[in-house]
């Protein structure tokens, strides 16, 4: 059902409502691969080995069992960059102000522990806060990355393109070849 969904979805979208009900209108496909075959049984493969884990739940308590050199992606509802771009009702219970400062303890923790941590956000001031000019997420070897990343999912077609985000990570960087 996932699958099909993300498939002829709104651009590949997937949202909740309030209720936690499926929130997205059908896309303009005229014929969407629902079934890759290749690419299903690439990701079932991937999926296998014994130190594979998928898992849902509170951050807090997912991000709890990560240990020593895990990786550990993290891709939240983006703190809003003004009144007009508040993408933080994508659940049932939101994403507050409150939550972010909590994910960020979270992250401070892994990135303590040993885990290898990649964290994408907005470019907003609370993000910037807690990441790029904290202290303890700065004494934990957090860097901040400003990347553009093209958006495809605006109501008015004119205004998707490139928007500034954050990739937030404490994985060594790749020596220059």
């Amino acid at each position: 059902m996932f699958i099909y969904l993300n498939r002829t979805g709104f651009n590949g979208l997937f949202r909740l409502n309030q209720r936690g009900e499926f929130n997205v209108p059908m896309g303009r496909y005229l014929n969407p691969t629902i079934c890759d075959e290749r690419n299903l049984r690439n990701a079932a493969a991937a999926l296998q080995p014994a130190n594979v884990a998928l898992r849902t739940g509170e951050f807090d308590s997912i991000l709890e069992i990560a240990a020593e050199s895990d990786f550990v992606y993290l891709d939240p509802p983006y703190a809003p960059v003004s009144t007009t771009a508040n993408f933080t009702s994508y659940t049932s219970a939101g994403f507050s102000d409150d939550d972010q400062r909590r994910l960020q303890k979270a992250v401070v923790g892994l990135a303590a522990r040993g885990c290898h941590v990649v964290l994408s956000n907005s470019t907003a001031p609370l993000i910037t806060e807690l990441y790029a000019t904290h202290s303890a997420a700065r004494k934990v070897g957090l860097r901040v990355h400003k990347v553009a990343a093209k958006r495809a999912i605006n109501s008015d077609p004119s205004r998707r393109g490139k928007i500034a985000e954050y990739v937030i990570t404490n994985v060594p960087r790749a020596p220059a070849a």
